[in-house]
């Protein structure tokens, strides 16, 4: 069966959506993953063809479309619940507990549980795939050498959005405190993020990220796709983040891994949102280095 899965257009998205592939991949599926980049870790991937988009919609038998609020993703949306609604399943991911939201229930989605967990437990109870897995199928090249360097700690101080950003200096004094340590902290940027991270490794290309990150130690970084990477690959994740409810749906949840939030006691009421607006102020490095501990 020639099977669509269409993922969101972030790093983490994409590697989210492997497990969903994969799995339809081990029960006979020929399976295409769309996706805007993640093409270039297509020999991590040998058995899922990943493409760009716009996808040829005419050749598949199956669409699994996990959605964004993009506009593409809407269009496309729109498009298979027009003319391939009974091939077609929709997955929507938000970090709730209630059932009320669009299209629930074709994932029956658990807002309390990590999206890959979800992902897993829809492959296994709703699709009924005997032997379901929570693996995505990421499989290094033979020249890698998983965690060759274990002191070394890729420390990832960016994301997609400024506000789900731990500040700068606390980041350089976290860097210190594990170099005092014994530990080899990296800070690890993408290439269109190096200004004002000039002291940071830029890494030519997603697959040579992807080496650096397998043959590392941890990963210590701000909600974002490289905590994904990390943690698919078997890399213990501490994850910094503002909300509890987001971060448990959307953390890294293959390897080991710690979420460190702002304390419960700076109230985060509805029309105040105290722990939203001040989060970065309420998480210190020392809780950082304690939840580090947690993980070692």
């Amino acid at each position: 069966m020639q099977t669509a899965v269409f993922s969101g257009l972030a790093l983490g998205d994409g590697l989210l959506a492997m497990v969903l592939a994969h799995n339809l991949f081990l029960h006979g599926h020929e399976v295409v993953l769309f996706h805007r980049f993640l093409g270039e870790l297509q020999s991590w991937f040998p058995h899922i063809s990943i493409q760009p988009y716009p996808p040829d919609l005419k050749k598949f038998d199956r669409f699994f479309l996990i959605c964004e609020n993009t506009p593409w993703m809407q269009e496309l949306l729109n498009t298979l619940l027009t003319k391939q609604r009974e091939k077609t399943t929709v997955l929507n991911p938000i970090a709730t507990p209630n059932t009320d939201y669009r299209f629930w229930e074709e994932g029956q989605f658990d807002g309390n549980k990590p999206f890959a967990e979800n992902l897993y437990l829809f492959c296994r109870d709703v699709l009924e795939l005997p032997g379901a897995v929570r693996e995505n199928g990421i499989t290094p090249p033979k020249d890698v050498t998983a965690k060759k360097y274990p002191r070394r700690i890729i420390l990832h101080p960016l994301s997609s959005r400024a506000t789900k950003n731990w500040p700068k200096e606390k980041f350089i004094k976290l860097k210190q405190h594990l170099q005092n340590q014994g530990f080899d902290p990296c800070f690890v940027v993408a290439a269109h993020e190096k200004e004002g991270w000039e002291e940071a490794y830029c890494l030519n290309s997603l697959s040579e990220l992807a080496t650096f990150v397998c043959e590392s130690g941890y990963m210590i970084g701000n909600d974002s796709g490289v905590g994904h990477l990390a943690s698919c690959l078997g890399v213990p994740t501490l994850t910094i983040c503002r909300n509890a409810r987001l971060a448990n749906f959307w953390r890294p949840a293959w390897a080991a891994g710690e979420i460190c939030l702002p304390s419960k006691l700076l109230p985060n009421i509805k029309g105040m949102r105290l722990r939203d607006r001040f989060w970065q102020k309420a998480v210190s490095v020392e809780k950082v280095l304690r939840t580090f501990d947690a993980l070692k």
